[in-house]
């Protein structure tokens, strides 16, 4: 095995070899053969050599990027909630997506009154309950309950109308011998059950008996509600005992909602038909002259004692199971009435709101005694329960903990004794019975005492106990009001709600009150309950704040609702005058989330993995999306108008974009016509300068070649001066008789020979010029291309045609024309933009693996959506609520003005004073969902003084001014031209922001 080579002999290496390297590489074998062995070569001509380097320099590049860098702390806890919560919230909202719920006819209910809805509840109910009558008399048959046959599903062995989704609380697939009693056995009709049955004719409160399902918050508020006049009957519209078919009436999120049963019943026993321990040991007695099977269904299978669930007292008594079944129905199953809250019950079968009150947050006891509890039965109902915080399941005195009871009465005996009537709705002997002062048979009972409360000692389960004892035993008191005054109306609105991890509350109602009233608020979520088995991860506590509009502070509020400990399906609140005038409700959610429940997806896609007939599913599933349908159409206005606030944003940062690329083009054109001008201006004044200076050159040479001409004109006079002298010297030598014939011939020679020496001359200067180039060319030919290449380069290049131009980017100014040149490299915005082309690829980054890694196994990110409604109970026929989405902008994200903390909150005033933020402030409108439609209204704002709030109330006298179309506002521009500057800032049309207010 080689030696691995250290990083400093691999460093020694280069990843690209240059020709100058390669020479000088060849003369060192040794180090040629460590690079071979790294992929190196000393040829470069290779190209599989070079793609071998190159392979080696990417792999030492990627050895390098696996090595991650840690990042620092806050860098770490951003990425932390960054993948904490999903960017947008969703929610399922369908679960049969292929058969649509209708939405509701009127999703915005009117200020109505209180009976309006009842009624309406009450006659559909009545028309269809006569219609089903009409046909069974017409084919001569009982009612039975197609979609609810309780008979056929124990026969098929189903359980759907005995366990909720995914529970198998009762296992009806278990052996029909056993001897169980935990499951029902057997179904029969009512006449089958009852020698005598009747039906409402004894309507006793401790007539009430629970029976083998852990409803006692049901049983007890039956028993609470057969207390009050009419209670029960209000229920019951309309029903046939001979027919065996009976219509009810429940209160169900908001609204009256009907349930329509058949008068099957589950039995303790079975059938004589089926095989059973019961039968078994009836056989083995000997009874002459006797029916054995009719001894069977007279010992086990008569009158109430014989019922499974809840019953009646009164052997022939049906009203118990009856409505006990028309409540299950309407949930679904049985199931789904274990646990509960006697407040829900009360509020379900009456309509009534119910508050959660701790004994021990009671300010005036005397008072809680005088208004409340003394108007039992008259103005409210209530229940207790002990122990229910702190999880015992033991007695206290015979008071059960964990357990339901129910107020019954409330009255002060002639001696000033504060007593209170209570009821267990277990109904059986001496169990659940308060065994203290003024229990049955205790030394407190007097026969004055007797017949002033009209008690007697019984196994009824109901029981007198001290108001003092009340408060000290029992910790949890359910008040629930009955609106009996007929002036009562409701109005409501429901809305979902993105719930964030961290709670904060947000405006999310306008509530205008025109004349003095009393005034009920409630804030409740869906009952899931009714869809019990889809109610997913997340679980959510309500809180709500009463503001006057346009003062969000924390100090400002009117009033707050009190998170309630137990009951976290509704939160209420009572004011028993109100002041008219225009509120704002501040609602916060807290969501909580438990993992190791299975989210709603997950449940469907458990159910439907085997592609079978599920009519449990589909069931449930319709419930769910009844219940949701409540919150579709506001989760699609608001998802609409985010789609339409980010098309105005994205319009906007086009305009922006747009407009800082057009001052970009003139900025540059400015800059680009003053450096052509500058430029121009200096090739100019380099040609003016290069023209001067080839003028002065030519004037120069002009004066050295006159003065060399003038100088061999002097030296050629002066020849010619010497030669006529010298020819004159020699005339005077000569005889005069010559003198004629010399003087011509002397002219002729000396003509021949002036000719003579300017052609010999000539040709003298002709061979010299072929003689210097014929040796130059012998140079040439005896020179080397090496010294040819040399001289070259060495030569300097030939100076410049006077032909070619004058412009030369050499000349061009490096100097900026104007000062404010960075202004095209500025990076200052750091604000969103669209891209205006596409971007390249980006670089392979570690961190994204690592974060994919860190993630990998962890629960999806947080994604809550909660459906709420708000109910406001009042006195005023002309009460208005509406639902606001904060602002044009969509301020919040669509979710509402954002509230101040609580004023008792720690953190707000943790270390000191704050800053305040005013980004609210800047908020000067608001979208208001009237009749289904939203409308943008301008921003209530709080008055700095008495002038302009009376300004204020004389304009809202006034005739509501035009409202404006959000659509219409938020209309899309980016299909438009591009706008010059000027019209972006002259035309109002095409500034993003809504002007339009009322």
């Amino acid at each position: 095995m080689p030696r691995p080579r250290s990083r400093r002999e691999i460093s020694d290496y280069s990843s690209s070899d240059s020709e100058e390297e390669i020479p000088r590489r060849t003369t060192r074998p040794k180090t040629r053969k460590n690079l071979d062995a790294f992929g190196y070569s000393s040829s470069s001509g290779s190209e599989d050599d070079r793609n071998r380097k190159s392979a080696g320099s990417n792999t030492n590049q990627n050895q390098k990027k696996k090595k991650k860098r840690k990042p620092s702390p806050q860098r770490s806890i951003n990425r932390i909630w960054r993948h904490f919560a999903a960017k947008k919230f969703t929610k399922a909202l369908s679960i049969l997506p292929f058969d649509p719920v209708p939405l509701p006819t009127n999703q915005d209910r009117p200020n109505e009154l209180l009976s309006a809805g009842y009624e309406r509840a009450v006659e559909e109910c009545r028309r269809k309950v006569k219609k089903i009558i009409q046909e069974c008399r017409r084919v001569n048959t009982r009612y039975r309950d197609p979609g609810w046959d309780i008979d056929w599903d124990l026969k098929m062995v189903k359980g759907n109308c005995l366990n909720y989704l995914g529970s198998n609380k009762f296992d009806i697939a278990g052996p029909r011998l056993s001897s169980s009693t935990s499951i029902p056995k057997s179904v029969k009709r009512v006449h089958e059950i009852y020698p005598n049955p009747t039906f409402m004719e004894d309507l006793d409160a401790g007539d009430v008996k629970q029976g083998n399902l852990g409803n006692c918050w049901l049983i007890a508020s039956l028993s609470a509600l057969a207390n009050v006049e009419d209670g029960i009957k209000r229920m019951c519209v309309e029903y046939d005992t001979r027919i065996g078919i009976y219509g009810f009436v429940f209160y169900r999120d908001g609204e009256w909602v009907y349930s329509i049963v058949d008068d099957k019943l589950f039995l303790t026993s079975p059938n004589w038909d089926s095989p059973s321990l019961q039968r078994d040991l009836l056989s083995q007695i000997d009874r002459e002259n006797e029916d054995a099977e009719q001894v069977y269904r007279k010992t086990y299978q008569t009158g109430s004692k014989a019922l499974f669930f809840g019953s009646n007292k009164n052997q022939n008594e049906t009203w118990v199971p009856l409505i006990e079944k028309a409540f299950a129905k309407v949930h679904g199953d049985f199931s789904s009435l274990i646990g509960g809250w006697i407040g829900e019950g009360l509020e379900d079968l009456s309509g009534g709101v119910t508050t959660e009150l701790l004994g021990s947050d009671i300010l005036d006891l005397d008072g809680f005694w005088e208004n409340d509890l003394c108007k039992v039965n008259q103005e409210f109902m209530f229940g207790c329960s002990t122990g229910l915080l702190d999880g015992g399941y033991g007695e206290r005195n015979g008071i059960r903990e964990g357990h339901a009871y129910v107020v019954m009465d409330a009255r002060t005996l002639k001696n000033g004794e504060r007593l209170v009537k209570l009821r267990n709705p277990w109904g059986k002997l001496k169990k659940g019975i308060w065994d203290g002062p003024w229990s049955d048979g205790s030394k407190e009972w007097t026969n004055e005492a007797k017949e002033e409360l009209g008690h007697q000692f019984g196994n009824d389960s109901v029981f007198w106990i001290r108001y003092e004892d009340l408060l000290r035993k029992f910790q949890h008191f359910d008040r629930t009001r009955l609106f009996r005054d007929p002036d009562w109306r409701c109005c409501q609105r429901w809305i979902g709600v993105d719930v964030p991890w961290k709670p904060q509350y947000n405006e999310k109602f306008h509530i205008t009150l025109t004349k003095e009233s009393p005034l009920v608020l409630v804030l409740s979520q869906l009952d899931n309950r009714y869809y019990k088995g889809l109610h997913g991860q997340y679980s959510f506590r309500l809180h709500f704040r009463l503001h006057e509009q346009g003062r969000p502070e924390s100090e400002d509020y009117i009033v707050r609702s009190h998170g309630n400990y137990l009951m976290d399906r509704s939160v209420s609140i009572e004011l028993p005058c109100m002041e008219p005038g225009k509120y704002s409700v501040f609602v916060s959610v807290v969501g909580e989330r438990d993992t190791d429940v299975s989210t709603v997806e997950d449940v469907v896609k458990r159910e439907c993995k085997k592609r079978q007939e599920h009519d449990k599913l589909a069931s449930v599933g319709y419930a769910y999306d009844l219940a949701h349908a409540k919150g579709v159409a506001h989760l699609e206005q608001v998802a609409q108008l985010r789609k339409q606030s980010d098309a105005k944003k994205a319009s906007s940062s086009r305009k922006q974009e747009r407009r800082k690329l057009w001052e970009k083009r003139h900025l540059n054109r400015d800059i680009s016509k003053k450096q052509q001008k500058k430029n121009s201006e200096k090739r100019d004044r380099n040609r003016e300068a290069r023209e001067a200076e080839r003028k002065k050159k030519e004037e120069a040479e002009a004066a050295v070649r006159k003065k060399e001409e003038e100088a061999e004109a002097a030296e050629r006079k002066k020849k010619e001066e010497a030669e006529e002298a010298e020819r004159k010297k020699q005339e005077a030598e000569k005889p005069q008789d010559k003198a004629v014939q010399t003087d011509k011939n002397d002219a002729s020679a000396e003509n021949s020979h002036t000719k003579a020496d300017s052609s010999s001359s000539g040709q003298d200067a002709a061979k010299s010029e072929e003689t210097k180039d014929s040796q130059a060319a012998g140079q040439e030919e005896q020179t080397k291309p090496e010294d040819k290449l040399a001289e070259a380069k060495s030569a300097p290049p030939p100076p410049p045609s006077e032909t070619k131009r004058d412009y030369s980017s050499d000349n061009d100014s490096s100097d900026s024309p104007v000062s404010d040149w960075e202004e095209l490299y500025s990076s200052d915005d750091m604000s969103k933009k669209p891209r205006m082309a596409p971007p390249p690829p980006p670089p392979a980054n570690n961190d994204k693996t690592v974060e994919t890694d860190d993630e990998a196994g962890l629960p999806d990110p947080w994604n809550a959506i909660c459906i709420v409604g708000f109910r406001v109970y009042s006195k005023d026929e002309n009460l208005d609520l509406r639902v606001v989405i904060e602002g044009g902008e969509l301020a919040e994200g669509g979710m509402g003005e954002k509230g101040a903390q609580d004023i008792d909150n720690a953190q707000i005033n943790a270390a000191g004073e704050r800053e305040k933020n005013n980004e609210n402030e800047k908020v000067k409108d608001e979208v208001e969902i009237i009749d289904g439609a939203p409308v943008v209204r301008a921003k209530v704002q709080p008055e700095e003084n008495t002038e302009k709030a009376d300004a204020n109330i004389a304009d809202d006298n006034k005739p509501d001014a035009p409202e404006y179309d959000v659509q219409s506002i938020n209309s899309d521009e980016s299909s438009s031209p591009v706008p010059t500057p000027g019209e972006e800032h002259d035309d109002p049309s095409q500034n993003c922001t809504p002007q339009g207010v009322s």
